[in-house]
């Protein structure tokens, strides 16, 4: 059995098309398990009704706000199936999603995972920023069933969580990290650096809603993943593609802790083995400014870099054109 895990947040409207897709899979030996981390009368009552209607759907509602990771966990806690996925209340499966994962399972697959149409707000469909997203996650040199070179694959980040099906006994024994606005990513690396078989399928059997009101919209929670990320090994012909990934992310962190006044964090996130070195690049002049002026000065001295900087990109913007 499958258990289609949607935890959800005060969006009925996006929820009720996450939960008829849900229902619409060809396989019929599911659970759509609804878990309101929210306090929406309307999206109660709602998910009570598709439950008396469906004995497949079964709602929960957590006694307080969990955030993403802890309802997370909640749905994992409560899912009753073998293999289960975790899907955004605004994402939309495709009917064939189980059975065409199902298909390219083996005894030993942890986690099955295929390509994803993305869609805007209105649901529709995004075919040319949907083959970018194939490429640039690198899922378009992934060839139908097991995955070779796991670990590369994981640190290309090319593993949806909303297009997988993981197994429940993995993801329950190693629980979702509650403090990251991604935890899926954290999740997989530490599977993969225990071997963990991942098997891909590169049918498009999922669509992701991008758009404003995503929980990353503003960005990752960067200084808490790298934290988590950074100890996680992997072999040595892996580490290019882990730098790749860990580059950016710990310069974003070191931007979100000067903006936010964290000077002493700042400085610390900026002697990680990942963060990028450079003479030329003038948003890391402006960090390796900020850290070298006296503590209490360093989000002013950063602030007035970085404000100098978009005038300039916005000067250069309007003359060029």
């Amino acid at each position: 059995m499958v258990t289609i895990c949607i935890p959800t947040f005060r969006r009925l409207n996006y929820l009720k098309e996450a939960v008829l897709a849900a229902q619409a899979q060809t396989v019929q030996n599911i659970e759509v398990l609804i878990s309101d981390d929210g306090d929406s009368e309307e999206l109660k009552r709602w998910s009570e009704s598709a439950q008396r209607e469906d004995p497949r759907v079964r709602y929960r509602k957590n006694e307080k706000n969990l955030g993403l990771g802890g309802n997370w966990n909640e749905c994992v806690s409560a899912a009753r199936g073998q293999w289960l996925v975790i899907q955004g209340d605004d994402d939309r499966l495709l009917p064939s999603f189980c059975d065409r994962l199902l298909q390219i399972a083996a005894p030993d697959s942890a986690v099955l995972f295929s390509n994803h149409f993305v869609i805007d707000a209105d649901g529709e469909r995004l075919e040319e920023e949907s083959k970018e997203w194939t490429v640039r996650y690198r899922r378009n040199n992934l060839a139908r069933g097991q995955v070779q070179d796991t670990a590369r694959c994981v640190w290309s980040n090319s593993v949806p969580m909303t297009a997988a099906l993981v197994r429940a006994d993995a993801i329950k024994r190693l629980g979702i990290k509650t403090n990251l606005n991604t935890p899926e990513i954290e999740l997989f690396a530490r599977l993969a650096a225990e071997g963990a078989r991942f098997d891909h399928e590169p049918a498009y059997l999922a669509e992701f809603r991008s758009h404003a009101g995503s929980s990353t919209s503003s960005g990752l929670f960067s200084e808490q993943l790298v934290r988590y990320l950074e100890p996680i090994a992997v072999p040595e012909a892996v580490e290019d593609t882990k730098r790749e990934f860990m580059e950016p992310l710990t310069r974003s962190a070191v931007d979100r802790l000067l903006r936010a006044g964290e000077q002493t964090r700042a400085i610390e996130m900026m002697r990680s083995r990942y963060y990028p070195r450079s003479l030329t690049d003038p948003a890391l002049l402006a960090q390796a400014l900020a850290a070298r002026v006296p503590l209490g000065l360093g989000t002013h001295a950063y602030l007035f870099a970085r404000r100098l900087r978009e005038a300039r990109s916005n000067w250069l913007s309007r003359h060029s054109s």
